[in-house]
């Protein structure tokens, strides 16, 4: 009797430690929902961050061939998460007299789980109005001087999104490229303002009229009179550049649409007037995508047209037949690869200016568009 006394003994101590392991699954210390949310979170931030990238990738390789691009706003992500853990004991114990005849008490504890992760994503297509709006529209100046505020480069800046500058003309032709001597005006007025910028000594800023409106106004600080010359003649227009108390060169205009007809060069106000007309964001993509390597045997066919020449120097896109190891992003495009280095700190840099100036020009899709949801659960 002693002995079935301590067997149950035993048998009922097991229940009472898996009961309580499979009590401790639903209290505090083992409550998956808050434990969950840091990584989860993070997991789809990544994933919607290198998502975005290879979107935005693939978009410029598609106009480098000539091909309509498509992007998808990230409408919602949704995740629900579910668990249980369930747990036992069962036991064989034989009769006293079984065991003297050599049989053993069997014990089987049993712990059973379960885990599912349910997110769902929406898309929606940017078309129509909020296409003609973010893509189709030129990018106002406010845009522009909160780029340039924000701390870009200015040599970023002028290339990606100046369409024309004073009478410097800096469209471009996709199969046969720029204006060669407005481009060479550019290129050299681009490295000037870089200089000054450098220096401190230019300032891009929204200043208050007398009636309530805004205007844009640019302002240098010349090294010599040599400097001003240059960048006024460059630019093709009067700058009435004058001498400060200190000896230094300085001007201050106003750049204005460059759509307004405007038959004189000064404002009520005093000041100069400049034109400028900047890029729609959808020719901004299309600038950096001129600047993509292509296959001499696609360029020989005209499958596209290799403009590196005019393009190079601000995003390195490559290209490979095979999957590339050290990209920073990469998609894969009618048989090949394009990707951007992960050490190349200066391509990734324009990239991310792209994103943020792609980013500036978005507006919520309307509510009628169609609607891509996908249910991409695991478990």
């Amino acid at each position: 009797m002693r002995r079935s006394f301590s067997t149950l003994a035993r048998f009922f101590c097991l229940l009472a430690v898996s009961a309580q392991l499979c009590g401790c699954a639903g209290g505090v210390g083992f409550g998956l929902g808050p434990a969950k949310l840091p990584p989860t979170r993070i997991d789809y931030n990544l994933a919607i961050q290198q998502s975005n990238n290879e979107e935005m990738l693939l978009n410029l390789v598609r106009m480098k061939y000539f091909e309509q691009p498509l992007f998808l706003q990230v409408g919602s992500v949704a995740s629900s998460f579910s668990y249980n853990l369930s747990g036992g004991v069962g036991a064989t114990l034989p009769e006293h007299h079984s065991i003297a005849n050599g049989a053993y008490n069997i014990y089987s504890p049993t712990v059973a789980g379960q885990y599912s992760d349910s997110p769902t994503v929406t898309y929606t297509a940017y078309q129509g109005q909020a296409y003609a709006q973010q893509f189709l529209a030129d990018m106002d100046f406010d845009r522009f001087v909160t780029l340039y505020k924000a701390g870009w480069d200015i040599s970023y800046l002028m290339p990606i999104l100046f369409a024309r500058f004073g009478t410097i003309d800096h469209t471009y032709d996709s199969r046969k490229g720029f204006m060669p001597e407005h481009h060479a005006r550019f290129l050299k007025l681009t490295d000037m303002m870089k200089r000054i910028d450098n220096r401190g000594d230019l300032d891009i800023l929204k200043v208050g009229l007398n009636d309530n409106a805004t205007a844009t106004v640019m302002r240098m600080d010349f090294a010599d009179e040599a400097e001003a010359e240059t960048v006024q003649h460059l630019i093709g227009y009067h700058l009435d550049i004058q001498r400060t108390a200190t000896g230094r060169f300085h001007t201050t205009f106003k750049v204005v649409p460059a759509n307004m007809l405007r038959n004189v060069g000064r404002e009520a106000d005093g000041l100069p007037i400049v034109p400028l007309r900047l890029r729609n964001c959808l020719r901004a993509i299309d600038y950096i995508g001129q600047g993509i390597a292509v296959p001499k045997e696609q360029a020989a066919s005209g499958r596209a047209v290799d403009l590196r020449g005019q393009f190079s120097g601000l995003c390195a896109i490559l290209e490979s037949r095979e999957e590339p190891k050290n990209a920073y992003v990469s998609i894969r495009h009618d048989g090949l690869w394009f990707y951007i280095r992960a050490d190349d700190n200066r391509s990734k840099e324009v990239f991310q200016l792209l994103m943020n100036i792609f980013s500036l020009q978005s507006a919520d899709p309307p509510k009628n568009a169609p609607v891509l949801t996908l249910p991409v659960g695991g478990s």
